[in-house]
């Protein structure tokens, strides 16, 4: 079936236009999701389609030059909110030198119909292809929304490419803007496709990471940045649960800071909040990636080291233990130094261990640390745990 193109070029404006007044009201609202720059990408998308329809009805620095130049600006917009809704620093000045390039050139090659068509083809396919690249690099874990960029990315690198064999065969003349053919139909048609693609994609890229940040408050603990109680129980749920199905050894530790009220009485609060966070960073830098740890309370942390015996679970928490003795907090200007004790408890659990049970016995153990005096490490199973 053969469309009317300017007809097609009028319905992929109006497309873009509802999109980017919905966008541009929403972002409006809530610029955390950072859709203002789609919202203007498909605004330009729009005005690239209306200086389309005027081709032969207005000159061609409008209706050609203007036009593309609009598409080419409206790409990048898209691909600056790539790296905004990822929270990730935006390279403007590489992504918007490009429209500036285009329309430098296509005013240049104006008055040539073959040279201006196969400039502007390729310059939105090199953008067509970051932004394919870039949906891909900056995907949200586990998240799909990028797969919607790299299809409209696809089809639309599918409409260009028809346009530059145009070119290459010598049929230029067929992919005019004020021509009529099957041809024009399905290249014009994908640019609907398209803008519905890239809309939805950074919409639904941008509710991801909505998502994603939500998830990452409720889990990790709002000072440290560590887990927090419940997502460490969560995780202990599921290592004690994978040690049981495999027979294999699970070490779980609490770890306590010594004398940290102390600490907090001398140096203020503030620097209490320092400690902490200083030994979260010391800890995480030493573990492996398989270990977790949570803020458990206060000056309290729970350590869980699957598939590690008594032996290589003592020695790696005298290590840290001696590793952060090494490196005192800075706060102020001057040092703290810094102890802490450590309960622990390791085995293979069996039907009769739970969270609960394992935890106290850990935390018996870190008891008797204490009470031996600080900066220790005391083994649950030496106490006939």
């Amino acid at each position: 079936m053969i469309a009317h193109t300017p007809t097609l070029f009028a319905a992929v404006a109006l497309v873009a236009t509802i999109l980017a007044f919905c966008l541009l009201l929403v972002g409006q609202l809530n610029r955390r999701d950072n859709l203002l720059l789609t919202g203007y990408g498909l605004l330009a998308h729009a005005l690239a389609y209306v200086c389309y329809t005027l081709y032969g009805h207005a000159p061609l620095w409008i209706s050609y030059g203007l036009g593309n130049s609009l598409l080419s600006l409206a790409l990048a917009f898209y691909s600056a909110s790539l790296f905004r809704v990822r929270e990730q620093r935006v390279p403007w000045r590489s992504i918007f030198v490009i429209p500036f390039f285009m329309l430098a050139g296509l005013m240049l090659l104006l008055d040539t119909l073959e040279p201006r068509m196969l400039l502007a083809s390729l310059v939105l396919m090199l953008q067509c292809s970051l932004i394919l690249c870039w949906a891909r690099r900056r995907a949200e874990h586990q998240g799909r929304a990028h797969l919607l960029l790299m299809i409209g990315a696809l089809i639309s690198l599918v409409g260009l490419g028809m346009r530059v064999l145009a070119v290459v065969f010598g049929e230029a003349a067929e992919m005019r803007y004020d021509t009529s053919n099957l041809k024009q139909t399905i290249s014009v048609s994908i640019g609907t496709v398209t803008v519905m693609m890239y809309a939805i994609g950074l919409v639904l890229m941008a509710k991801e990471r909505s998502e994603s940040r939500l998830q990452h408050l409720a889990l990790r603990d709002v000072l440290t940045g560590t887990y927090n109680r419940r997502a460490i129980l969560e995780r202990f749920a599921v290592e004690l649960e994978r040690a049981r199905d495999e027979q294999s050894e699970l070490a779980v530790a609490m770890i306590d800071i010594d004398h940290f009220k102390r600490i907090n009485d001398l140096h203020g609060h503030l620097a209490g909040d320092e400690v902490l966070c200083h030994c979260v960073r010391q800890l995480q830098q030493r573990l492996r990636q398989g270990d977790s740890l949570g803020r458990y309370g206060g000056e309290e942390f729970l350590l869980l080291l699957p598939r590690t015996d008594r032996e290589g679970a003592l020695g790696a928490l005298q290590g840290l233990r001696e590793a952060i003795a090494r490196s005192p907090a800075r706060f102020a200007g001057g040092d703290i130094e810094l102890r802490f004790s450590v309960g622990l408890w390791c085995g293979v659990p069996g039907p009769h261990h739970s969270i609960a049970s394992l935890i106290a016995q850990a935390d018996a153990a870190l008891y008797q640390a204490k009470a031996g005096g600080r900066d220790a490490v005391r083994m649950a199973a030496l106490l006939g745990g």
